[in-house]
């Protein structure tokens, strides 16, 4: 009885030390997160008519030292035509490093994986609510828990 409850205790004790809750390696070990936005970002809502755009400064990002950066959200829109940009500005011209279109690409959970500037930037975000068909219903474009990861070391 005595290893029973011995080996119980071992046995959660390892469990518990086996969690972590270090947001550095949520990916792939060769991840490291460089911008992170909990919680609801924006939401937008609008009937067929309306053509929303909402733009955020999400912060400056250094990309130096990694070929390839990944971008992770929570979204949902049921607008055919929307859009979720994450761009720079470069000698006054806006470069989309993000541009998710649609439902199909907007809803989807799967890591975008981009290739950044190697240097140092200020990043923005850019959201437009819009559909082609009027069906008389509010439309939404929802964006929440962003996270950046530079990945794969130069």
């Amino acid at each position: 009885m005595k290893n029973f409850i011995l080996i119980f205790i071992l046995t959660g004790i390892v469990i518990l030390n086996s969690c972590s809750e270090n947001p550095q390696n949520i990916g792939s070990r060769n991840q490291s997160l460089l911008y992170q936005k909990q919680g609801l970002v924006d939401s937008l809502v609008g009937t067929c008519s309306s053509y929303l755009i909402r733009n955020f400064t999400l912060d400056t990002i250094d990309f130096s030292g990694y070929s390839n950066g990944v971008f992770e959200k929570d979204s949902y829109t049921d607008g055919d035509l929307s859009e979720i940009i994450v761009y720079y500005i470069n000698a006054d011209t806006s470069v989309n490093i993000v541009h998710l279109e649609g439902q199909s690409q907007i809803n989807s959970t799967t890591q975008i994986k981009f290739h950044p500037p190697s240097t140092k930037n200020k990043y923005y975000l850019r959201l437009k609510l819009f559909s082609s068909v009027c069906t008389g219903q509010m439309y939404h474009l929802k964006l929440r828990n962003i996270r950046i990861y530079g990945e794969g070391l130069k």
